[in-house]
């Protein structure tokens, strides 16, 4: 995508001479031939004229080259600040519901359920409408946030009293991941590269089908576990630890992703609204890896 700010520089430049601003008295195209009347006296008043105008427009250039540049918040782009800022809204929302839904959980398990799952149901919804939808709706990601919000706050209160501790832990190793995949990306150390987006893309389609698969033959007694294959193991260890350890290695990835999808629109400009989208990203991502976390512990816990 062309750099708006830069196409305008090109549309201004194609209406001056070589580039600068047309000064008075210059008329392209007549190589300096002068428009002045015959009569001396006439030509000594146009002269002055000219002249005085040519002050007031060197006085004019010269204000508006001392004057302050318009920043990114000025031109309304989007800027880093605008990502950061957007972003922490909506973990606010969320950690915000996920607290409610969690004191609800603990109150009434019975309750924990159906949060959960009406949870579940309801940010899948959003989500398709937020990913689908032509204009960004800042209202319906921070409903999404909500959403999210009683789906984790219910899953965690049940996770919390099947496996006592495991949050705290699910929730330190997720920023562990977000905080050292977000300096790798900063320092350069990684880049969002072609092979590893078809990487992330084969390895998404593969967790999709290993997920399906695993809740159909749970739901239909064919393995008693509740972690469905994930229960199976190859050389003694679990087949959910395997898949555990890959899907937060691909989260890590994706993430490397939005971090390059944010940095790339801060640098082509595009506009502030942009930043909610971005944040919605970021979100996702970040919960995917929190949910995969707090599994991966409960099956490395071995009280199923």
């Amino acid at each position: 995508m062309a750099n708006p700010v830069m196409n305008s520089l090109e549309r201004t430049f194609d209406r001056t001479p070589a580039g600068y601003p047309t000064m008075p008295g210059y008329q392209p195209g007549q190589h300096g031939q002068s428009t002045a009347a015959p009569d001396e006296l006439g030509a000594r008043v146009t002269r002055g004229q000219s002249a005085a105008k040519q002050y007031q427009d060197f006085q004019q250039l010269e204000e508006a080259y001392r004057a302050p540049a318009a920043d990114a918040v000025d031109q309304g782009r989007m800027t880093y600040d605008d990502v950061v800022m957007k972003t922490s809204i909506l973990f606010g929302i969320l950690v915000a519901a996920s607290a409610v839904s969690w004191i609800l959980t603990m109150v009434n398990p019975g309750l924990g359920s159906m949060l959960m799952m009406g949870g579940a149901i309801g940010g899948f919804i959003l989500a398709m409408v937020i990913i689908f939808k032509k204009t960004i709706s800042p209202a319906t990601i921070m409903a999404y946030a909500v959403a999210e919000g009683v789906f984790l706050g219910s899953l965690s209160a049940i996770m919390e009293y099947a496996y006592p501790g495991i949050v705290i832990q699910a929730v330190i190793a997720t920023f562990a991941v977000v905080g050292t995949t977000l300096v790798l990306f900063a320092t350069g150390r990684v880049r969002n590269t072609p092979k590893m987006q078809r990487m992330v893309l084969i390895g998404l389609i593969g967790l999709i089908v290993y997920n399906v698969l695993s809740m159909i033959l749970s739901a239909t007694g064919v393995i008693a576990s509740p972690w469905g294959i994930g229960s199976m193991t190859i050389m003694g260890i679990p087949i959910g630890i395997i898949v555990g350890v890959v899907a937060v290695i691909l989260g890590a990835m994706a993430l490397i992703g939005d971090f390059d999808i944010a940095q790339k629109g801060v640098e082509n400009g595009v506009p502030a609204v942009f930043a909610w989208r971005v944040a919605f990203g970021v979100m996702v991502t970040v919960i995917w890896l929190y949910v995969e976390i707090l599994r991966l512990l409960a099956i490395l816990r071995g009280d199923n």
